[in-house]
Formats: C-alpha cells, sequence, structure tokens
C-alpha cells in the first residue's frame, strides 16, 4: 500500500511527462566553426502540441556556441524537433564541451525539457611537432650582388682624392712640400711671420732672391732677373724700390728702413704660387 500512496503524492504533470527521444550528434571530431544537428522526437497524446514561444529561440547561447535554428514537424505520435548548433570553440587542445538543456512547456500545462549534448571540440593548428631540419622552410632563392664595380668605383674615388690633396699641398708649398727650395718667397713669407726686425725681414727676402735667381742678387742684376723670371715683372717697379732701400739701409747713413718686405714677400708668394 506504501507504493499506492507515494504515486498518490506525486504531481499529475510529473507522471505524464513524456519520454524525448534524442539524435545528438557524434560525440567528438568537431572543430571551430563547425555545425551540430541535434535531432529530437518528442512523443504527445492527441490534441497535446508544444507552445511555439517555449521553444528555445536562436540566439548565442554561449560566447562559444550559437543556436540557429530551431524547427518542428507533426507527426502521428508526437513532434519533431531539429536544432542546428554551431560551436565557436577555438580549442587548444582537445576539450569536452556540454549543450545545456532546454525547458519547454505543452499545451495541456504541463513542462518537460529538451536534453543537452556532450561533445568533443578539437584544436585546428597541427600538433607540435619536435623541431628539426625538416620543420624549417626552405631558404629563398637569392641572387648574389656583384661588389667590384663599387670597390673599384671607390678606390678611384680614393685615389682622385688623394692626388687631388697632393696637388693642392703642393701648390699650396704644404706639408711635406714647404721646404722645397722652389718656393723660396712662399718661405721667406712664412719665417717673417716670426722675425719682427724690419732688416731682418729684409735679410730673408734678399736670401729668398738670391735662391729664386740661383746666386746672389744685386740691385744691378734686377733686369737679368726679370728676365729669367718673367712672372714677377708686374711687381718691377717695387723691387727697384725695394733694392734701393737696401742699398740706401744697409750702405748708406742709416737711413730708415721701411716695412714693405713682408708685404711684398706675400705678393711674391702669391706670384710663385700661381695665384696671381
Amino acid at each position: 500500500m506504501k507504493w499506492l500512496m507515494v504515486l498518490a503524492l506525486l504531481p499529475l504533470p510529473a507522471l505524464a511527462q513524456p519520454v524525448i527521444e534524442a539524435e545528438n550528434p557524434r560525440h567528438h571530431g568537431w572543430w571551430l566553426g563547425d555545425e551540430l544537428i541535434q535531432r529530437l522526437h518528442v512523443p504527445l497524446p492527441e490534441g497535446v502540441m508544444i507552445e511555439s514561444a517555449s521553444l528555445p529561440r536562436p540566439r548565442a547561447v554561449d560566447y562559444w556556441l550559437d543556436l540557429r535554428e530551431v524547427t518542428t514537424r507533426r507527426t502521428e505520435n508526437g513532434v519533431d524537433v531539429t536544432l542546428r548548433w554551431q560551436n565557436f570553440y577555438a580549442a587548444m587542445e582537445p576539450k569536452l564541451r556540454e549543450v545545456p538543456p532546454s525547458p519547454i512547456r505543452l499545451s495541456d500545462g504541463t513542462e518537460t525539457t529538451l536534453p543537452g549534448f556532450e561533445f568533443v571540440t578539437s584544436p585546428i593548428h597541427p600538433i607540435m611537432m619536435r623541431p628539426g631540419p625538416d620543420e624549417m622552410m626552405p631558404d629563398p632563392v637569392y641572387r648574389l650582388i656583384d661588389a667590384r664595380p663599387n670597390r673599384i668605383g671607390l678606390a678611384l674615388m680614393a685615389l682622385v682624392f688623394v692626388l687631388t690633396l697632393a696637388v693642392l699641398a703642393w701648390h699650396q708649398a704644404w706639408w711635406p712640400f714647404h721646404a722645397r727650395p722652389a718656393r723660396p718667397f712662399t718661405r721667406a713669407a712664412r719665417q717673417m711671420g716670426r722675425a719682427n726686425d724690419a732688416g731682418a725681414q729684409r735679410r730673408l727676402l734678399h736670401r729668398a732672391f738670391d735662391a729664386a735667381f740661383g746666386r746672389v742678387l744685386i740691385g744691378a742684376d734686377l733686369p737679368r732677373f726679370l728676365a729669367a723670371r718673367p712672372e714677377f715683372r708686374p711687381l718691377e717697379d717695387r723691387l727697384a724700390t725695394f733694392f734701393h732701400d737696401s742699398d740706401a739701409a744697409f750702405f748708406g747713413a742709416g737711413q730708415q728702413v721701411t716695412g714693405e718686405a713682408p708685404t711684398l714677400a706675400r705678393d711674391l708668394s702669391r706670384i710663385e704660387r700661381g695665384q696671381r
């Protein structure tokens, strides 16, 4: 009698819940983006229907699961329900996911639940392989660039630079060309910068004339000097004045020596270096 009392205490709807037949998707082998179709058969008495408002709506059920479509079809002994799910779970390793059940209401006032199911989603990246030469991509095809023209061009430019610098140093009488005897006036002009005495400056310029003439040059030999070195002829009057003043200063009665020697030496140096 006890079991009869228990049955009497159970709610009538619980006794009337249908046994739903489920054809769930396969348990494993699903990937990101796959659609999973679940087919259910809900057995119902004649005249009883599923309330359409209670059916699950297509929506994003979870961040990784969408319900894309819900369709129903009436049969002789119930209703076929088809649920189309889509998986968006980006698995890093095989992972078990659970689709939740969905409660529904029937037209006779009872409630039942569309069962959920489980499936295993797999990663879409390949299985990690042990690093090795086979995992490396082949070297790209490349073409060697011939650097010989650039090296030759660089060497020629360096040679031209060195030659130009050497010619400039020779022309300006820089080291190591500053001591050559071919430019005595240039050397004298430099030495006069360290000689404060006007008499010493004149003596430096006289030694420069002697070196340029090849022997001691006196005022009487000035025409012969200008004939041998015609580039200095534009300064003929100043040279004559210089030798006249030197004779007066060295052999005269103590005539004052002017400071013309440094200026004259610089002008002679410019002519000697081809700048005038």
